[in-house]
């Protein structure tokens, strides 16, 4: 245990004492070793009272050295910190500066101890950090206080003030603490944002105005394209693509040319003009290439230019641009639009002429194919018409000699039978053989007759002066004594004949002479192209207000190349004819026109050695 000086002295003290007492009476020694023990007992509670002092003494030397060390912390702190800061009285006195304040005036720190605040305040702001400085009493902390500082060494700058007050515990104002930002690059940056997100404004407006201008002109692009599109009028598809372009593009004036290559020379077709506007007409003039060779050089390659019109004669000068009006077969004309000389086509007005002109040049050619093909019609028409007259007239100009060389023949034909019959003599072979061209001359004749009447009867459908006469017919009744013959050659051809009749079918109100000749022709048809061993199927029944006979036979598969023009005049499928029974190709067109007649459709399907005609009709007329 470790002791003080003094008291150690005092314990040696008491040991002599001690040791003295021996030789004093012994009334003296008890009294001086009751002194003694006293004595020992303050020295130990003294010596408590030494050690823990000691104690104390040591931590507050500790806590001391923490102190220190702890205030020359805030000091380095206080001195190299990046941002200033000062330490001044309630009046702005400044008592303390770091280095970074100092670096920022441009002076030394003991240039500022002792400094009013107020001297490093630019004059403009020094009324209003007065005010505030005021207020800072009613207040303990203030933020972001932007204020000009400035000194004898660096111009007025900006920065930015902080200020916490401190008081004793009375409350009173000891000192305030500043810390001084310098906002010059903060500024600049601000600033440099501002105009930055002024730019980008002013660009976002600019490609808004684009995409609207865009959005507009594709509108634009679209309601001409429809307008030239819908048009097989070359006149109109020029005359909308110049006016909607001159409206759109807001144009003094807009016109178009067509070439004539083989001329040389470009006639001007239309011009428009918007209301409000002068300029003189040119519609109609012709304009040789060789008196401008260098325009229409580039207009002739597809090549599109812009150029202002610096005519000293003219006394207006205009913004010019030539367009080729171009698709992939060449050049067909151009456009030229006209602005004000202070204006000029930008690069989607261009486009949108570009693309307007490629728009009319695929429109005039479809106009012209049109009207080029109108004319191949019209022809094909005259000479169909003449056709049918001429196969009208030769039909009723045949109809009467070869009625009359059938009548001669049956006359012959009856005359050579009376005369064998008077004489009483038997065929010979020679008879034979002229009974056998008898007979042959007859059929023929009765061929070419129903080839006259199929294409007399054709063309009074085709001028729709066919007779129609309606009447009730029962068909449960009416369709198997028309069918029956066709039975009996079905037969002889070892084919089988098969009709079915719906036992809930109506009266049918129609005429019953062209009902008859419909089916006459499709069982005659079926019987004609069904080879042996073949099947024939004539179905009849009702379905919904309609009649449908449906007529099928065995068949080969016909190509659906063949199958679309099996309804032709004239037309017959080739290598079809089992029994090389001939025809005139008339018979499906007759019953295709009579079928019509009567309000009705027929169609044809071709499925797996089948071939079926579906004739419709109505119930009644």
């Amino acid at each position: 245990m470790l002791q003080s000086p003094q008291l150690e002295a005092v314990y040696q003290r008491a040991g002599v004492l001690q040791q003295r007492a021996n030789d004093l009476p012994a009334s003296q020694q008890a009294l001086l070793s009751q002194a003694l023990e006293e004595l020992q007992t303050v020295l130990e509670e003294l010596q408590t009272s030494e050690d823990e002092l000691r104690y104390q003494n040591d931590a507050l030397i500790a806590t001391r050295q923490a102190v220190e060390a702890e205030r020359q912390r805030y000091r380095e702190l206080f001195e190299f910190a990046p941002d200033g800061y000062l330490v001044t009285d309630e009046n702005g006195r400044i008592q303390e500066a770091n280095c970074a304040i100092a670096t920022m005036l441009q002076v030394s720190q003991e240039f500022l101890v002792g400094k009013p605040l107020l001297v490093f305040i630019d004059p403009p702001n020094r009324s209003r950090f007065h005010f505030t400085l005021d207020q800072l009493r009613q207040l303990d902390m203030l933020q972001d206080w932007e204020m000009r500082l400035r000194s004898s060494h660096r111009s007025p700058f900006d920065a930015a003030l902080t200020v916490a007050v401190v008081r004793d515990a009375a409350g009173q104002i000891t000192s305030l603490r500043w810390l001084v930002r310098d906002a010059t690059e903060r500024k600049q940056i601000e600033h440099l944002l501002k105009h930055l997100n002024s730019t980008l404004e002013i660009q976002v407006q600019e490609r808004t105005a684009e995409l609207q201008e865009a959005l507009a002109f594709e509108s634009s692009l679209k309601r001409i394209t429809d307008k030239v599109r819908d048009s097989l009028d070359e006149h109109q598809i020029l005359q909308a693509a110049v006016k909607e372009l001159a409206l759109v593009l807001d144009l003094i004036c807009c016109d178009t040319a067509l070439y004539d290559l083989k001329l040389a020379t470009s006639t001007v077709r239309y011009q428009f003009t918007p209301a409000g506007t002068a300029a003189p007409s040119s519609v109609g003039q012709v304009i040789p290439m060789s008196s401008l060779p260098e325009t229409y050089r580039q207009l002739l390659q597809g090549q599109y230019f812009q150029f202002c019109e610096l005519d000293a004669t003219s006394p207006r000068h205009l913004t010019i641009l030539a367009c080729p009006i171009v698709d992939e077969q060449g050049v067909l004309g151009d456009l030229w639009l006209f602005k004000p000389p202070h204006e000029c086509f930008s690069e989607s007005e261009i486009r949108l002429v570009q693309q307007v002109a490629n728009q009319g040049a695929i429109a005039i050619r479809q106009a012209r194919l049109y009207q080029a093909s109108q004319q191949q019609i019209q022809e094909m028409k005259k000479l169909d018409q003449l056709k049918d007259s001429f196969l009208s007239t030769t039909s009723h100009e045949l109809r009467s000699p070869v009625a009359n060389m059938r009548m001669a023949i049956r006359m012959l034909t009856i005359a050579i039978a009376q005369e064998r019959a008077a004489i009483g003599v038997a065929k010979s072979q020679k008879g034979q053989a002229v009974d056998r061209y008898l007979h042959i001359l007859d059929t023929e004749c009765d061929r070419e007759i129903r080839l006259i009447n199929d294409v007399l009867d054709f063309q009074r459908l085709e001028a729709g002066e066919h007779p129609v006469t309606v009447e009730p017919i029962d068909l449960q009744d009416w369709l198997p004594l028309m069918i029956a013959p066709f039975q009996e050659q079905a037969r002889d051809r070892q084919q089988t004949f098969q009709l079915t009749v719906s036992p809930e079918l109506p009266i049918v109100v129609s005429d019953p002479a062209i009902l008859e000749r419909i089916l006459t022709e499709l069982a005659n048809n079926a019987c004609k192209y069904t080879p042996p061993a073949g099947e024939i199927i004539v179905r009849v029944h009702a379905q919904l207000n309609a009649l449908q006979i449906r007529v099928s036979n065995t068949s080969n598969q016909i190509p659906a190349s063949e199958l679309a023009h099996i309804f032709d005049r004239f037309y017959r499928i080739p290598h079809s004819d089992p029994w090389n029974q001939g025809g005139t190709g008339l018979g499906l067109a007759l019953v295709q026109k009579l079928t019509e007649r009567l309000g009705g459709a027929i169609a044809v399907e071709n499925t797996d050695e089948q071939l079926h005609f579906i004739v419709t009709l109505p119930l009644s007329p």
